[in-house]
């Protein structure tokens, strides 16, 4: 192979986030170090791929070329100024087959924390485009994202390792598609105002939920959250007739006592005509009092609920990463095929040039002697066509013949009667 391709880098399996955080590359400090790369090893072509689970440095060049595998690692320390104790260490190298194996995995979420996801292909994605952009790829690295993000459109709709919700926020929000098939007309509220609250109600809102109203202990934080949301703040003390007008209800406060008691949930269902209430808890200690779950018209469901149906998820797609594996290494097999076949193209054009030059030139030399006579021609034909042959094989046979008994030629042989299939040599 004439281009040696290298992955160096540190995740979340090699490196605790305490390093991870300094070893981070902002769009603007990769585009720097992609660009001083570029120009120190102008025959190499980089991308930079850092996330809040990794950040690694791709890098194609010529196989006798740099930057080597060291250069990489060193300049982890030059662009983040550490120290190379501090992180080389953690930091993996993948050389050839097995460093597209791994952007392979990574684009189709196979090195994710949750198997799958589809987050990081898009910051494959943004990373590449960036590299692009500033001048820092070429034809190889191109070639290989693009297939990296044809693999992991492959495994996603080859396999079902993208099935199922796999974050706490993401099966609340299934849970209310599930319960309301329409959530235009319904009511939220959000009681609590911290960051899962926060992704629950703005997802709801991006599905389409109606009035969004939420309450919390601090003002200021409610309508914070409120105006992120495109929602009301309704005042914590006026829990009781909030309650009464939501048709799901979020929880997520640090009460250390149930906020929705029994007797204040049963008075909101009293005027609300038989309309069910879903209410999701993921606070713990839990905000809603567990006897709840007993009344009429409410469907109930806390942190441990949820947190099973996501670990339930993951247990199936984990069950999907040996199909997901066996995509990716035929995608890897055939890349370097195609690799490969590119490698000898150049010989087998200059191989077809050269017979074809000689045909045409024996060709030539027999058109003026060409008579009309079939006979006479086809004697012709049949010479100028058998001296081609001999011309053509001329130095092959002769060096053959020159090393007649020695290995190299026992090795030429055999190659020979391979490549042009010929019958085994019985003797």
């Amino acid at each position: 192979m004439t281009m040696r391709i290298l992955c160096v880098g540190v995740n979340h399996k090699t490196a605790p986030v305490s390093l991870r955080e300094r070893l981070v590359f902002s769009p603007a400090a990769a585009a720097a170090a992609m660009q001083t790369l570029r120009d120190r090893y102008g025959d190499a072509q980089f991308v930079i791929v850092s996330t809040c689970n990794r950040s690694e440095v791709y890098v194609a060049r010529p196989v006798h070329g740099h930057p080597r595998a060291e250069q990489v690692r060193a300049a982890f320390g030059e662009f983040q100024s550490l120290p190379p104790e501090q992180y080389d260490g953690a930091l993996y190298v993948r050389t050839d087959a097995d460093a597209v194996e791994h952007l392979f995995n990574v684009a189709a979420g196979l090195d994710s924390l949750v198997p799958g996801e589809e987050q990081i292909a898009s910051q494959l994605k943004k990373a590449y485009r960036l590299a692009a952009d500033v001048g820092a790829t070429g034809s190889g690295l191109n070639e290989l994202f693009q297939l990296a993000f044809n693999v992991a459109k492959h495994v996603r709709t080859g396999t079902r390792i993208a099935a199922g919700k796999v974050s706490v926020a993401s099966v609340a929000l299934e849970l209310a598609r599930e319960t309301f098939a329409d959530l235009s007309g319904k009511c939220v509220l959000g009681v609590g105002a911290g960051k899962m609250n926060s992704l629950m109600l703005k997802g709801l809102r991006r599905a389409g939920a109606g009035a969004i109203l939420v309450a919390n202990r601090s003002a200021e934080r409610a309508a914070e959250l409120a105006d992120e949301c495109g929602g009301e703040v309704t005042a914590f003390e006026k829990l009781p007739e909030a309650l009464a007008a939501a048709d799901l209800v979020l929880c997520s406060t640090a009460a250390d006592e149930p906020i929705l008691t029994v007797s204040m949930v049963r008075s909101a269902l009293d005027g609300r005509a038989g309309r069910e209430m879903l209410i999701i808890d993921i606070a713990v200690p839990r905000d809603v009092h567990p006897d709840v779950a007993s009344l009429e018209g409410v469907r109930l469901f806390n942190i441990d609920d949820l947190t099973a149906v996501v670990e339930k998820n993951i247990h199936r797609r984990n069950g999907e990463i040996d199909a997901c594996r066996e995509i990716i290494a035929r995608h890897v097999a055939e890349y370097f095929h195609s690799l490969h076949v590119r490698e000898v193209a150049p010989t087998i054009e200059a191989l077809y040039l050269r017979l074809r030059a000689i045909g045409d030139e024996e060709l030539a030399a027999v058109k003026n002697k060409l008579t009309g006579d079939a006979d006479a021609d086809e004697k012709l034909l049949r010479g100028a066509f058998h001296r081609a042959l001999r011309r053509a094989l001329h130095v092959p046979i002769t060096q053959l013949r020159a090393g007649a008994g020695t290995e190299v030629a026992r090795q030429q042989a055999a190659t020979l009667r391979k490549l042009f299939d010929l019958p085994l040599d019985e003797g």
